[in-house]
């Protein structure tokens, strides 16, 4: 692996933010590897071989996050410094091929109907944001856009250029409108408005077909991602849990996954939207899932009911202790658990320790050239 990605963002210092640009791929894997083994020391852990990408970096990205403001009296697309100056982004090599190339017909758009960029300084103008996802890589790749504003003030007009994005483009399929009036660093708000005719876009992972809405969870590298679903397909395979529950299941990605070898799957999520959306994917993949639009602590107490196995794919901050004995109560004889931050999941199995060992640990380099990766934990009951 030795590919490396060009950027001339890093290379001019404007952008920093995959902050080790500067080492080869294979060596940023190391470096992962090395920290993940050093939150987990015990002896007899199999860690298996690191799931990388199979070329450079260039065009990984599902999604982007534009920060929206004017410069030279431009709308102009990037982000913001950490001193709070706005620099230009519009380039970036990981966004997913068709990303970059929406942002002139955007701006032109948001020109014509007086769509005014919000503005730190001076709190004014509407536009805070532009996020873009896009569904794959085929030719029926669909793509989603949200632009968050300040208030509802221009919402009419964004809403009357819905018309002339879909002409610009007939893959964009959704259009919403976020509202976030607080003046803080929050991308986004409580309120989302759909402005188009779908309010979800499809994506194609193996045989199943997934609905993602506006405001649902989605790994962010494609490639990677599927890998990962993958790999816990495998683990059902071997263990054949006779039933699965998937807590912050998100749109059901694993949940579906799981199903192929387990016959009796349910997913958990805080999100509506998120599990109106699995419930979408049920009936297009003929599927036989249940999905519970709950917060996992409350369904838990609510529904003691005992699973075999337990999937769990939690934010950041991991999981808590409360959620941690009752997911002990239920006594499952498997737990997968897949993260984003090493350090919460080397806490959680700490409390999980005295009743469970690891099977086995791998990384997933779902963020390449950052210090950021996904692990999987595969437990089994002592």
């Amino acid at each position: 692996m030795k590919f490396i990605m060009k950027c001339t963002y890093f290379l001019q210092s404007h952008c920093r933010s995959c902050n080790l640009l500067d080492k080869s791929y294979t060596n940023t894997l190391l470096l992962k590897e090395s920290e993940l083994k050093k939150l987990f020391p015990q002896n007899n852990i199999l860690f298996k071989p690191t799931v990388g990408l199979e070329h450079d970096a260039t065009g990984s990205r599902s999604k982007a996050k534009f920060a929206v403001f004017s410069k030279d009296n431009e709308l102009t697309f990037g982000f913001y410094h950490s001193d709070g100056t706005p620099r230009e982004l519009e380039v970036c090599p990981l966004h997913a091929v068709g990303i970059n190339s929406l942002l002139s017909g955007i701006r032109d758009i948001l020109k014509k109907y007086k769509i005014i960029p919000y503005d730190l300084k001076t709190k004014t103008g509407e536009l805070k944001y532009l996020l873009l996802s896009k569904s794959g890589e085929s030719d029926s790749a669909e793509f989603l856009l949200r632009f968050v504003l300040r208030s509802k003030e221009s919402l009419d007009r964004l809403k009357q250029s819905t018309a002339d994005m879909q002409a610009m483009s007939s893959k964009i399929k959704v259009i919403t409108a976020n509202i976030q009036p607080i003046h803080q660093a929050i991308i986004e708000g409580d309120e989302e408005i759909v402005l188009s005719f779908e309010s979800a876009i499809i994506h194609q992972f193996d045989e199943f077909k997934l609905a993602l809405g506006a405001r649902s969870f989605f790994q962010v590298t494609p490639q990677i991602a599927q890998l990962l679903y993958s790999a816990v397909a495998d683990s059902v395979a071997i263990d054949l849990p006779s039933s699965l529950i998937d807590l912050y299941c998100g749109v059901g990605a694993f949940s579906f996954y799981a199903s192929r070898h387990c016959p009796d799957v349910t997913g958990v999520e805080i999100s509506k939207e998120a599990i109106d959306c699995a419930k979408r994917s049920v009936l297009t993949n003929k599927s036989k899932i249940d999905f519970y639009a709950m917060d996992v602590e409350e369904y838990l107490k609510k529904f003691p009911k005992k699973f075999e196995a337990v999937l769990v794919n939690p934010p950041r901050r991991g999981l808590n202790s409360c959620i941690i004995k009752m997911i002990e109560s239920i006594a499952p004889q498997f737990i997968y658990y897949s993260s984003c931050n090493a350090s919460s999941l080397a806490r959680d199995f700490s409390e999980l320790e005295p009743n469970y060992q690891i099977q086995s640990l791998q990384i997933f380099d779902m963020f390449p050239y950052t210090a950021h990766y996904e692990t999987l934990m595969c437990l089994i009951r002592k």
